[in-house]
């Protein structure tokens, strides 16, 4: 049986948790299947984790609000590169691939949603474009039932062509315990300190600034604590807020109690160095960092929002607290603290929830069999 050619489609090159799946997904696909291919619509080279996967990368920049060129340059790569799939994810990417996939190419095209919230801000204008076009495409994904739900309900698609698969992490990566002492030297620190952590880009979305202020609180009670964030903010981006963040920081006099270890590659040797992850967005699809960080055996505290409720189940693997409430967050921080038993309870219980429901082998399969399905379909139309 010849492969399947499929080309993952992302609005930008970068490392987040959705790029962080795509990523995962190439990685993982059956190469006696499936022949993987990786695009992108914005930032210019390819990080080096994209590089080492060793399939075909294309660049191809959109250079306008509006860039009808891109649609004819996207369309020129899948018929000359034979794609037989192309997943897009979001829904920029699927609008400029439905001309080549739909009337050029004549080549299946998914869509993947990343979180509700997306879906229900749609402006109406697009919802009605976007059902036009979502409904003679050869599949929507949902990441979590209630994005699949919304899909169906803004763009009026069909529960035939509308599927969930939900979000999957590599369990076995994270179930090491890193590179402790060496990882906690080079970040500064020590031994007896108790870190609580967080990964995420530094965006309005993400409220990391709510968890600083709480964590102001513990810093004075609790001497030996420390903050370490992962990941960074995007320059030119409207919702940067990596100077805020840090500003906030010198202001409180947090210097010393607070690591900003920027972009980094190795996030499950970091998780192994925490003893409890927060998640403070103000919404979320299926966050992959929280899947992950429950799969490090880490307890979780998270807002409860869309997204982040669907994942933690309160006082059994971790804890729920409501938007911006400084004093919520900061007692559910110091329960943690004061105590292991609760935080080895959760720990063992959120690495149990992943490796049955959210484990990367899963989502890879039913991807698999999605993209098989489509191509037996004979493409969108």
């Amino acid at each position: 049986m010849r492969k399947v050619n499929v080309m993952f489609l992302m609005p930008v090159m970068g490392m987040g948790g959705s790029e962080r799946l795509v990523h995962s997904l190439v990685q993982m696909l059956d190469r006696e299947r499936f022949n993987p291919s990786v695009a992108w619509l914005c930032g210019k080279q390819p990080l080096e984790e994209f590089k080492k996967l060793n399939v075909p990368l294309f660049d191809l920049p959109k250079k306008r609000r509006i860039d009808l060129g891109l649609m004819r340059r996207l369309a020129d790569v899948i018929d000359r590169e034979g794609i037989d799939v192309v997943r897009a994810q979001h829904f920029m990417p699927a609008v400029y691939a439905f001309y080549g996939c739909n009337w050029v190419a004549k080549r299946a095209l998914i869509f993947t949603a990343h979180s509700r919230w997306e879906i229900e801000d749609t402006p109406l204008k697009w919802r009605i474009a976007g059902g036009f076009l979502l409904r003679r495409m050869a599949a929507a994904v949902g990441v979590a039932p209630e994005v699949s739900e919304a899909i169906r309900k803004i763009f009026r698609t069909s529960k035939q062509k509308t599927v969930t698969i939900e979000n999957g992490v590599d369990t076995e990566m994270f179930a090491g315990e890193g590179h402790g002492e060496s990882l906690r030297s080079e970040l500064g620190l020590a031994e007896d300190e108790l870190v609580i952590g967080t990964v995420g880009n530094l965006k309005e979305v993400k409220n990391q600034k709510f968890l600083l202020k709480a964590f102001a609180g513990i810093a004075h009670q609790y001497a030996k604590t420390k903050l370490l964030i992962v990941g960074r903010g995007f320059a030119g981006e409207r919702d940067n807020v990596e100077q805020q963040l840090r500003s906030f920081v010198m202001e409180k006099g947090l210097s010393g109690r607070v690591v900003f270890a920027g972009y980094r590659t190795d996030v499950a040797n970091l998780l192994g160095v925490m003893d409890v992850f927060c998640l403070t967005s103000v919404r979320e699809g299926l966050p992959i960092s929280l899947i992950e960080a429950m799969a490090a055996r880490l307890p979780v505290v998270g807002t409860n929002v869309q997204g982040v409720r669907e994942i933690v189940a309160p006082d059994k693997d971790g804890l729920l607290v409501e938007l911006d409430n400084v004093a919520a967050l900061r007692n559910a921080l110091e329960r943690l603290i004061n105590e292991p038993h609760t935080r080895q309870r959760y720990g063992m219980a959120g690495r149990e929830k992943v490796v049955n429901r959210y484990s990367l082998l899963r989502c890879v399969q039913a991807y698999e069999q999605l993209f098989l399905a489509v191509t037996d379909q004979g493409g969108g139309n």
